[in-house]
């Protein structure tokens, strides 16, 4: 059988190290944590409320007794039911490359681009996981990263908070050290007069040395953008996030052409494939969340296509879950941290990054450098679910 993947399906440079390595693996088990509530619900331009966060993780365990372990999509559960748990039970040991070939291809019917490939990428990230901890390195070094602090930035700014709210939560941020804070803004019904006012009134609440950045989640049209770009010029904004919609590249393209406040896109998309043409429709930030792009090799290839471009680089998720890769690319990278939703998975981590003056630092311990205290959550009868194949 040719184990070569098509070039066009995968993007070859640079590799992680797990790419040779051999795995066998002998169980794989879901583990789902009781939906923990959020105080205050939280609202962004398009969506919500958000009332809680559920949480699964699946630990993969190897035939010498290894294991790794991360939060994955429930959208996903019937996918890795169906189709991951069968395969990689049933296939001897063979090197990653191999694996994640079969693995890639056997999503093809449901896109690159959507919700298989999203559980492809959190799986890859539970490899990523096992394979630094069977190494015992922690997974920023094993993926050749020599810092263990990121540098973050404050997210949040929900449209549900009166701006008076929305004015102490961003203050509170940077009182605690984050140089950049990013707020929600815009909607399905709001004006613009509206949009740039609550914009302006933070901005002015804020030093001056403080960047904000602000996020409409695809909720404005092309013209609606242009005008809020061509005055947010004037305001100190540090980006303006999806104001349109993603797959809109000709207007995107548009847009970035004569905004004066850069444009950054990225979160929406599953594949590294997408991204050059991002970059050729003049966007200057990208954001590819890690564990949702379909790989980390891809998700490094971004990064290393950021760099190459000039671009500034950031990438959001789950921050206790993604720190450690976030810090591997080094210093340029910043790790967004949703902390009104996001923030709540510390509650259930016995080992996870610290944060200090705006940065996540992370422990040196084997793999991710955040772990599931399962034995109190057992105690506290906080595990809703849990199921496990041989």
């Amino acid at each position: 059988m040719n184990n070569e993947l098509p070039a066009t399906a995968a993007v070859q440079s640079p590799q992680t190290p797990i790419h040779r390595e051999q795995f066998n693996i002998a169980a794989i088990e879901v583990r789902c944590v009781a939906p923990i509530p959020l105080q205050p619900p939280f609202y962004d331009a398009t969506m919500g409320p958000f009332t809680h966060y559920r949480a699964c993780f699946v630990r993969l365990t190897d035939y010498d007794g290894n294991w790794g372990e991360c939060e994955f999509p429930t959208t996903g559960l019937d996918l890795l039911k169906d189709v991951f748990v069968p395969f990689l039970l049933n296939t001897p040991a063979s090197t990653y490359e191999a694996l994640y070939q079969q693995l890639y291809w056997s999503i093809r019917n449901e896109g690159f681009r959507g919700g298989a490939a999203l559980a492809l990428g959190h799986l890859d990230r539970i490899f990523h996981d096992l394979a630094a901890r069977r190494k015992e390195l922690p997974l920023f070094r094993y993926l050749g990263g020599t810092q263990s602090r990121v540098q973050a930035y404050a997210s949040g700014g929900g449209m549900n908070l009166e701006v008076s709210e929305l004015v102490d939560e961003c203050r509170a941020w940077e009182a605690d050290g984050y140089r950049t804070i990013k707020m929600k803004f815009g909607g399905l019904s709001t004006t613009v007069a509206e949009d740039l006012k609550r914009i302006a009134l933070v901005r002015e609440a804020l030093r001056s040395e403080t960047r904000l950045a602000v996020d409409a989640n695809q909720s404005m049209s092309l013209e609606k953008a242009q005008v809020v770009s061509r005055e947010l010029g004037a305001m100190n904004i540090a980006w303006l996030e999806e104001p349109i919609h993603s797959a809109a590249l000709h207007e995107i393209a548009d847009l970035c052409e004569h905004s004066p406040v850069p444009i950054s896109y990225g979160e929406s998309e599953r594949s590294a494939l997408v991204f050059p043409s991002l970059v050729e429709a003049g966007v200057q930030h990208l954001q590819p969340i890690a564990g949702h792009i379909s790989s980390l090799n891809e998700w490094l290839s971004i990064a290393e296509l950021a760099q190459q471009h000039g671009l500034m680089f950031s990438a959001g998720g789950t921050s206790h879950l993604n720190a450690a890769i976030v810090a591997s690319v080094g210093e340029a990278a910043q790790l967004e941290y949703l902390e009104p939703v996001v923030g709540v998975v510390a509650s259930l981590l016995r080992i996870k990054p610290t944060i200090e003056d705006g940065c996540f630092i992370l422990p040196e311990v084997p793999g991710l450098g955040a772990e599931v205290d399962w034995e109190r959550l057992e105690k506290e009868d906080s595990i809703a679910d849990q199921q496990i194949w041989r």
